[in-house]
């Protein structure tokens, strides 16, 4: 079995191979494989410039060596953990994690959120654009999103709560935000090969903030965005899915009273399923009343959005794995 590693180890860890070729070369289905990176770290695929996994020679081999690791009665942890020490011994690591992206703090800005805030607070809207476009300027859409605006909006709706910010302050700085991330959707909405996404809120659900900051960061890797916005009606959905043939509708709603009309609009989406259409569906009223989860039909994204992302990024290639190639092949030809 030693001996079987250190090969393993040698193989070309070229990233090559998409998620459908990995699954009929390893017999090891999606499902499996997605749970082995997210709790083993193994495999640890690259990603294409268009977000899309790929995986190597070496990288299938290990999967199929785990693969008879459980076969033979070895838990699936420890064939991971003598992986790694055979790997450590040899030098020889798999592929190393992409680092994370640059954070405020590491460059040097740990109060820009501080400055913001305060300019905002203060209606000095000259200083807080200056400082938004320095920043756009510095550090990647997703650090803005993840780092900045987010963890902003969060203490503001906290500082609200308790009385410390009053309705038009906290309407000042949510909008302010809401303009600034529109207007970045717009810059990058050209340039999306990827599946089609269709994005929008239950209807009369006004609440969208969340769900903008989701759609930028799924353009970010590479979904071609519909964003509908705010309190999206039914009424003449199923039609005008059937035109767009998205691969994925992300639908938000965060009170109780909007519900109902989320689960009309999941029944339309989950009707075309033959189509390679899913259903995805997120927003704070799912944390409040749990029970709901499971009345609606789709999938949950959850409410943490970093997560939410990687859980609907990687839908797409579960839904068409090829789909990304098929749609770069139209845009050069």
């Amino acid at each position: 079995m030693l001996e079987q590693v250190h090969h393993l180890l040698t193989l070309s860890d070229v990233p090559r191979y998409n998620i459908k070729a990995v699954v009929q070369q390893t017999q090891v289905n999606v499902s499996t494989l997605r749970a082995w990176e997210q709790r083993y770290g193994v495999p640890r695929p690259t990603r294409s410039d268009h977000g899309h996994r790929l995986y190597s020679q070496r990288d299938i081999e290990i999967i199929k060596w785990l693969k008879q690791c459980t076969e033979e009665g070895l838990a699936i942890s420890q064939a991971v953990a003598l992986l790694r020490d055979i790997s450590d011994s040899d030098s020889a690591t798999h592929h190393a994690p992409q680092p994370p992206p640059p954070t405020l703090a590491d460059a040097g800005w740990p109060d820009l959120r501080t400055q913001l805030t305060e300019a905002l607070l203060s209606t000095n809207l000259r200083q807080a654009h200056l400082l938004v476009n320095t920043a756009v300027a510095l550090f990647p859409i997703e650090t803005l999103v993840l780092d900045l605006f987010y963890p902003m909006l969060v203490d503001i709706g906290e500082r609200w709560a308790q009385g410390d910010v009053c309705v038009a302050e906290e309407r000042v700085v949510t909008n302010f935000v809401r303009q600034r991330l529109l207007g970045l959707l717009q810059i990058h909405a050209p340039f999306a090969i990827g599946p089609r996404l269709i994005a929008g809120c239950a209807p009369e659900e006004q609440h969208e903030i969340g769900l903008i900051m989701f759609s930028l960061l799924m353009e970010q890797r590479g979904w071609e965005l519909i964003y509908l916005g705010q309190t999206v009606s039914a009424e003449g959905l199923d039609s005008f899915l059937m035109r767009m043939a998205p691969a994925l509708v992300c639908m938000s709603v965060s009170m109780a009273e909007h519900v109902p009309g989320l689960l009309e609009i999941a029944r339309i989406v989950e009707g075309r399923r033959r189509h390679h259409l899913v259903f995805a569906y997120s927003g704070q009223v799912f944390d409040r009343h749990p029970e709901l989860r499971g009345r609606i039909p789709g999938i949950f994204l959850g409410n943490d959005l970093r997560e939410a992302v990687i859980r609907a990024d990687d839908l797409g290639e579960e839904i068409d794995p090829e789909r990304w190639m098929r749609q770069s092949h139209f845009l050069r030809h």
